[in-house]
C-alpha cells in the first residue's frame, strides 16, 4: 500500500515538474530533465529498503543488504537470507604495482587492461570461466563489467569495478544455481562517488 501511495506522489511530482518544465525550458531540456526526475522517483520507489551505506574509503560508498564482514584488508562480504555473496573490494594499484599515475592512466581504456583485470579475476576463481570485461564510463570514469560462471560449483559471478584515479572499487555478487541475481543491480546502482 506505501508504494503504491509512494508511486502516486511521485507520479504528481513528476506532473507537476514537467508543466514546470515546459513553461521554464526549452524542450530538449525538459526532456533530460524529466529523465532524471522519473530516474530519482524509481529510485527512491524501488530503493533498497534495509540496505545499509557501506564506506569502501572516504570517497566511495556502497549500500548492502546487511553489514558486511572484514575478509582482509580491502575486502569485505556479505551473504544474504538468499545465499548471494556480496564483495566490496577495494585496490589501490600503485600501492601494489608501485606504477605512476600517469602511465596507469593510459593503461585504462586499452583491452589490455580487460584482459589484465579478467586473468586477474580467473587465478583468484579456480575452474571458472568469464566472459569479455567491457569498458565504458561512470561518472567520468572506467568502468569494467564481466560475468563468469563455475559449473562445478554452480555459481555465477557479476563483477562491476569501477577506477578512481589509481584505485579500483570492485563490486562482485556470487549467485548460486537457481537463485535470482537481483540483489546485484541494486548493489551496482547504489556505488555512490562523494
Amino acid at each position: 500500500m506505501q508504494i503504491i501511495k509512494a508511486i502516486l506522489f511521485f507520479g504528481s511530482v513528476i506532473i507537476f515538474i514537467f508543466k514546470l518544465m515546459k513553461m521554464l525550458f526549452a524542450p530538449m531540456k525538459q526532456i533530460f530533465v524529466f529523465a532524471a526526475v522519473f530516474l530519482l522517483a524509481v529510485n527512491v520507489v524501488y530503493g533498497q529498503n534495509g540496505w545499509i551505506t557501506h564506506k569502501m574509503d572516504d570517497r566511495v560508498s556502497v549500500k548492502l543488504p546487511g553489514k558486511p564482514t572484514w575478509i582482509q584488508a580491502g575486502t569485505d562480504s556479505l551473504k544474504d537470507k538468499d545465499g548471494l555473496i556480496y564483495f566490496a573490494i577495494l585496490v589501490d594499484f600503485v600501492k601494489i604495482d608501485d606504477i605512476d599515475s600517469a602511465t596507469f592512466a593510459k593503461y585504462l581504456p586499452t583491452q589490455e587492461m580487460a584482459t589484465s583485470l579478467k586473468t586477474g579475476m580467473l587465478s583468484k576463481i579456480a575452474n571458472s570461466n568469464f566472459g569479455d570485461v567491457k569498458i565504458d564510463r561512470w561518472m567520468g570514469h572506467y568502468r569494467y563489467t564481466a560475468e563468469g560462471e563455475n559449473a562445478e560449483m554452480k555459481l555465477k559471478f557479476y563483477t562491476y569495478m569501477v577506477i578512481i584515479g589509481t584505485k579500483m572499487y570492485g563490486l562482485t555478487v556470487v549467485v548460486p544455481d537457481g537463485k535470482s541475481p537481483k540483489g546485484k543491480d541494486d548493489f551496482f546502482a547504489s556505488l555512490t562517488f562523494h
